[in-house]
């Protein structure tokens, strides 16, 4: 099965988490889990559910004692196993929450933990966790509280096995409301752009329109260089002079010579590979 991403929004019904057992339908765009009850993706098999990725639940948890949880459920529905709690509380009643790694040890449980310092329960908090190869790292509204790198389970795309996504409560004085899953797998976000060519193989830094000018070049000192006031700029000049260059600009030091000119379209590579060289070379964004 592909590790397909997953995002459920309780707005009408529950989507990918079809294993419901006593529940109230949702309300308001959430569910909310009281005494025993649970919701989950169906474990049918060792592909069921998802693998390496980020998975992102918003939830509020009330009650300082054992009983709600956001549990990635082990894919072939057997306990012990790599079962993975995004969050639960604390057993000692101090309503500290903490995430968790089990693991299967020659047919008992075994765990490992890592703790939410400072994360309170009674408001709503974004659950995060990343599992990558040998890596699970936890995090509460964007910040890291901390990674487990031994006994980290291979997804089912890797050769060993997917876990399906829950939420559980288990407790008449504990709750958990839901209002968001969201699951996306591992590399499927878009790398931010990058100049090309690469700064070792631009040519030589193109003359200057004005050292550290905020106009002509479109540069700053220091911040990256804004390429839409720079197209802006090469275009307003295109259709005024029929050239395809920067323009000249009178708050320079002194008139310097403008970006080369030719007479197609103009290639922002290389000008993205000028400016690099350039910052490098003086500290300062210009073409």
């Amino acid at each position: 099965m592909a590790n397909n991403p997953v995002s459920v929004s309780f707005d009408s019904g529950f989507g990918a988490l079809g294993n419901v057992w006593n529940i109230a339908a949702p309300k308001n765009g959430e569910v909310k889990l009281s005494g025993s009850s649970s919701m989950m993706e169906w474990a049918t098999g060792k592909s069921a559910g998802h693998g390496y990725g980020t998975y992102t639940v918003t939830a509020k948890i009330e009650g300082n004692e054992p009983g709600p949880a956001i549990v990635l459920w082990p894919g072939d529905n057997k306990w012990p196993g790599q079962e993975i709690d995004m969050v639960e509380n604390a057993h000692d009643g101090s309503g500290q929450q903490y995430g968790t790694v089990h693991w299967n040890n020659g047919g008992k449980d075994a765990f490992k933990t890592e703790m939410f310092e400072g994360v309170k329960g009674g408001v709503f908090h974004q659950y995060q966790l990343v599992w990558e190869p040998g890596k699970m790292t936890f995090k509460v509204d964007g910040k890291d509280m901390g990674s487990i790198t031994s006994h980290v389970p291979v997804d089912y795309a890797h050769g060993g096995m997917n876990n399906t996504i829950g939420v559980l409560n288990n407790n008449p004085d504990t709750s958990i409301t839901v209002s968001h899953i969201d699951f996306k797998p591992l590399g499927s976000s878009t790398p931010a752009p990058t100049p090309d060519p690469t700064p070792e193989a631009a040519p030589a830094p193109a003359p200057s329109t004005g050292s550290g000018s905020s106009s002509g070049g479109g540069s700053s000192s220091g911040g990256a260089v804004d390429w839409h006031s720079i197209a802006a700029q090469v275009t307003a000049n295109y259709q005024a002079t029929g050239k395809w260059e920067l323009p000249s600009t009178s708050a320079a030091p002194a008139p310097a010579p403008s970006a080369p000119s030719h007479d197609g379209p103009v290639d922002w590579h290389a000008l993205a590979a000028q400016a690099t060289a350039n910052f490098e070379a003086t500290g300062h964004w210009f073409i």
